[in-house]
């Protein structure tokens, strides 16, 4: 993270009232595209360092930094470690326009900022690639998640062609282990021919979109999370290694690693896989986690209980425990707006103002958080 400290609202135009508007218009074009870079580290390295600055008298002061659009809560993948594809029935999404509106205002109050588009699997719903296409017009760094399973690649394909900042394709190891790890036979050979479309579109088409790969360390793949850092590095793409958490879409349950069987029985094994990946990171290997996050996944996997809430707030490698809902932002497939997995909705889309509502939240770190053992984050 950055060390840039500023008070972010609506980013400052006053010196140079045409730069950002610039960049939003144009975000991805060779000059502006390095502009839009910079400012979204400025951006990032701003809200988290106000987190804690001045004893965390600035924290109110924070804008969304990890903005995901959760478009469909529906899967079909039957994945050993989520849950999600067990969800049925129709759902009760904000349609198309809303979501285009949802974009064109973060774009509006915050600039070039990273949004995710994700699930479930992102792409079941047929207006997702049109999506793609607004997020990036409106000058956002435009993340799509999915997993990579189709027969007809042509949403995908459309999706990639948009050119967003970033493609992430689960992949839960090399061959079998990923099907195995995804539950339906030959995951494997679709997902690889989805990477390879991807390649092939991104050389074609002189696109700039990163690929990226993304692997959760379980029972199911522990001895072999090297192969997805040695695969990432032929063919040109980046990895980042999540640790397993309780299954996705599934009740509270403070002891779920105690018979889950993605839960590695072998705790040093499992340490041992993350030193593995630590030397193939110093050795230059494509993966984007830092060594501080690489680091904090050993005590989780020889303690779960006690790193839990930070696991699951992607705070485990932070220097001191800080409420997730400072700068998160995620958005329900029905338009409900959260900022705390813990916490209920604090808004609807539908409803609302995507600002307003993020201005109107309640101060859940204020007033009682999951990383201060349900007391304020800061004194």
């Amino acid at each position: 993270m950055t060390d840039a400290v500023a008070t972010l609202d609506r980013p400052s135009t006053a010196a140079s009232p045409g730069l950002l508007q610039g960049a939003v218009r144009a975000a991805f074009d060779p000059v502006n595209r390095t502009i839009a870079t910079a400012y979204r580290r400025l951006y990032q390295g701003a809200n988290y360092r106000m987190r804690t600055l001045a004893g965390g008298r600035l924290r109110s002061a924070c804008r969304p930094v990890s903005i995901a659009l959760l478009l469909t809560e529906r899967c079909n993948a039957r994945c050993v470690h989520c849950n999600i594809w067990q969800n049925k029935g129709k759902e009760d999404s904000p349609g198309l326009e809303h979501w285009k509106t949802c974009l064109t205002d973060l774009a509006a109050w915050l600039g070039p900022v990273q949004v995710t588009l994700t699930g479930g699997e992102a792409l079941l719903q047929p207006f997702t690639p049109e999506l793609v296409e607004h997020g990036v017009a409106a000058g956002l760094a435009i993340e799509l998640l999915t997993h990579g399973f189709w027969a007809d690649p042509a949403r995908l394909e459309k999706a990639a062609l948009a050119d967003p900042w970033r493609i992430t394709m689960s992949l839960d190891g090399i061959g079998e282990t990923h099907s195995l790890v995804r539950g339906r036979p030959n995951f494997w050979e679709r997902s690889l021919a989805s990477l390879q479309m991807l390649r092939r579109l991104r050389t074609e088409h002189r696109l700039h979109t990163i690929i990226r790969l993304k692997t959760v360390l379980m029972a199911q793949n522990i001895h072999s999370a090297g192969e997805v850092a040695r695969f990432a590095r032929e063919n040109d793409f980046e990895v980042f290694y999540q640790p397993i958490d309780k299954n996705y879409n599934s009740a509270e349950d403070s002891r779920w690693f105690e018979t889950a069987p993605t839960w590695p029985n072998d705790p040093e094994a499992a340490v041992a896989a993350v030193n593995e990946l630590i030397r193939l990171k110093h050795d230059g290997y494509p993966i984007a986690n830092s060594v501080a996050q690489l680091e904090a996944m050993i005590p989780y996997f020889r303690n779960p209980a006690a790193l839990q809430a930070a696991v699951q707030g992607q705070a485990a490698h932070e220097q001191q425990p800080i409420c997730s809902a400072l700068t998160t932002l995620q958005i329900q497939a029905n338009g409900d707006v959260g900022m705390c997995h813990l916490k209920p909705a604090v808004g609807n889309i539908k409803h609302g103002n995507i600002r307003k509502i993020w201005a109107d939240r309640p101060r859940f770190w204020e007033t009682g958080c999951c990383q201060s053992g349900g007391g304020p984050t800061f004194g």
